[in-house]
């Protein structure tokens, strides 16, 4: 179809996409009254001739059309006359006739076809001939067991003397884990609020059953009350160079001791003196209180 103008072929592209002048707007962002004047080829509405090229173009993009053709067309250096008709190409001469061009269609086809089938048959081959070439080489090399039947021997089998410096590794490992389980059940006496006349003391993992041993250096009374009771476990007065132990039951898990005379006398728990801090020459009544966590 032979167009007159530029506004006919942009507008007629427009209409073979079915783009309404709306559409077109907001994809070209160009305001409809000047792609109105562009479809009517009335350049003159637009503000100049600047605009009317980037319109054109943008247009045309937007269309599918050659906005740098229509601008030529435009400033004149080319007409819609100009337009030469694309010529249909010649179809190529094919040498051969049509039975052998199948022919050859044919045969590459099957190659092709057969392609894999070959590869397979190729890794089946390699496959083999390793596995054959591995198994002669067995059969050339000496036998890995040489020797007399009284030479041989088993692989994974323990001697004694093994056996019994493996059992000698166990016992020390038992016996390093045993020291190391006590060293970490240590009984531990950490001393509290300290106000002259009462101390608390907190004893933590304690072995059952717990011993209090009290030894005098001078005349001293002795009390012992456990769980916050008011009866007395344990009483007694000690004299100088006196010692004396009591058990406490294994359900004990608080006990108050006092002595009538603070530095007359030492107070050891599972052989462990216990630091009720007396001072010198304290012929003052002190009560321990104890708390008392046992190891497990």
């Amino acid at each position: 179809m032979a167009f007159e103008t530029i506004g006919e072929k942009l507008r007629q592209a427009r209409l073979n996409k079915k783009i309404s002048l709306d559409e077109l707007q907001q994809m070209t962002k160009i305001q409809k009254r000047y792609l109105e004047s562009i479809d009517q080829n009335d350049f003159d509405q637009l503000p100049g001739k600047f605009y009317v090229r980037a319109f054109i173009r943008q247009y045309a993009e937007a269309v599918g059309e050659d906005g740098d053709y229509l601008v030529d067309v435009f400033d004149g250096k080319k007409s819609f006359a100009d337009e030469t008709i694309q010529k249909r190409p010649e179809p190529e001469t094919v040498s051969g006739s049509r039975k052998a061009m199948h022919e050859e269609e044919k045969n590459l086809t099957k190659f092709w076809t057969s392609l894999p089938v070959i590869l397979l048959g190729l890794v089946a081959v390699a496959i083999i001939t390793v596995v054959a070439y591995m198994s002669w080489q067995d059969r050339q090399t000496e036998p890995i067991i040489g020797g007399t039947a009284s030479t041989v021997s088993v692989v994974g089998s323990i001697t004694e003397e093994e056996t019994e410096t493996s059992e000698s590794t166990v016992e020390s490992t038992v016996e390093s884990t045993t020291e190391s389980t006590e060293e970490e059940k240590k009984m531990t006496i950490t001393p509290g609020q300290d106000t002259g006349s009462a101390i608390s003391i907190e004893v933590k993992d304690a072995k059952k059953p717990i011993t209090l041993e009290f030894t005098a250096n001078e005349r001293v009374w002795i009390g012992v009350q456990l769980n916050n009771t008011f009866d007395y476990h344990y009483q007694e007065t000690l004299v100088a160079n006196d010692i004396k132990t009591t058990e406490l039951p294994e359900n004990t898990t608080n006990a108050m001791i006092t002595l009538g005379a603070a530095s007359n006398a030492t107070v050891k728990l599972n052989g462990e003196e216990l630091p009720i801090n007396a001072g010198p020459n304290n012929t003052s009544l002190k009560n321990i209180s104890l708390s008392l966590q046992y190891a497990e």
